[in-house]
């Protein structure tokens, strides 16, 4: 029975791993929302789930400093480093880091955080 719960718990920790995140694939010249640092991006995600033109306004200016921009670019996603809180909405919000394969993101870096919103097409 001793055996029986052990494999039964390592089964589970196993598991939990796959089920807790699903990584986006590989893409290759797609457009998107990418920061230098996690805290800015984070805070950039925030504000697009509130008002999108604020989001739009507030990445012109982080663009401006040379902190985040939209860029057209080949990347593999590596780790989802921020989820929102489920609210219960169509779309949840994500920071991934990712790995820059191909074009120039933010003067040439090779590792950036990627804004992705999922969408859930299971809710109503």
């Amino acid at each position: 029975m001793r055996y029986v719960t052990i494999a039964g718990v390592v089964g589970i920790w196993l598991a939990s791993p796959a089920q807790a995140q699903t990584m986006p694939p590989p893409f290759e010249d797609t457009t998107q929302i990418v920061c230098v640092e996690r805290a800015d991006s984070i805070e950039l995600l925030a504000v697009y789930e509130k008002d999108f033109a604020i989001g739009d306004q507030l990445l012109a200016l982080l663009a401006e400093q040379g902190v985040c921009e939209r860029a057209t670019f080949s990347g593999k996603p590596v780790v989802d480093v921020y989820k929102t809180h489920h609210t219960g909405a169509l779309r949840e919000g994500h920071v991934f880091e990712v790995d820059v394969t191909g074009g120039e993101v933010l003067q040439g870096r090779r590792k950036a955080y990627m804004l992705l919103f999922v969408m859930h097409d299971n809710e109503v």
